[in-house]
């Protein structure tokens, strides 16, 4: 008896100290997205929709995020929102903290969701849309491949290059070939070359 009680205990203060870690976590990222997104201009240029997030868990923590596409801004509260567009229900608080802080942390909760122990409600591609801009607070899972120059890639202009076509460039000319009678058909009909090169236009 003695030993079941222990473990009892032992199991609560596991799921408190989980609770407790995962309300941290989610205040974290909530308000360390809305400073960054005041500071960082490449981060507001990411909001371009008007719509709520939200992260949960079973047993009491939650989060959600409110962005403006027309202020670029996000606000955030603790607690679920009434309508998100988009959530992700975790079973629990472990189970969070665990997908959440995963080197694979969008794969993990997509299989999780596979599995029926995650719920995800909307557009899944919102998901990694919002991992992008949560990862400017904290690093959470894994950063994609640095950013380098393509091998091979040209840096000047090579005579000697072999290829199966070449580019031809062409002198400037002010005005079209007298004889290319196709193209002064075709831009007689564009009224604004006419309109702009004070030519008479007809009546629409």
């Amino acid at each position: 008896m003695d030993t079941t009680s222990q473990v009892h205990r032992q199991q609560r203060a596991a799921h408190a100290a989980a609770v407790t870690g995962l309300r941290v976590l989610l205040w974290w990222l909530g308000h360390g997205l809305v400073l960054a997104a005041r500071f960082s201009a490449p981060l507001r240029a990411q909001i371009t929709r008007s719509l709520t997030v939200e992260i949960s868990a079973d047993d009491g923590p939650a989060r959600h995020w409110d962005f403006d596409g027309q202020r670029r801004s996000v606000s955030t509260s603790a607690g679920k929102a009434a309508a998100p567009n988009f959530a992700v229900r975790f079973p629990g608080s472990g189970h969070a903290l665990r997908d959440l802080m995963s080197r694979d942390a969008i794969d993990a909760i997509m299989r999780d969701r596979i599995d029926g122990t995650v719920r995800v409600e909307g557009n899944h591609l919102l998901l990694m849309w919002f991992r992008g801009l949560i990862r400017n607070v904290v690093p959470i899972g894994e950063a994609g491949p640095a950013r380098r120059a393509l091998p091979g890639a040209y840096v000047a202009h090579d005579p000697a290059a072999n290829g199966a076509e070449k580019i031809i460039i062409e002198p400037a000319v002010r005005q079209l070939d007298p004889q290319w009678t196709g193209a002064w058909n075709a831009r007689g009909k564009l009224w604004i070359v006419r309109g702009t090169n004070g030519e008479p236009m007809r009546e629409p």
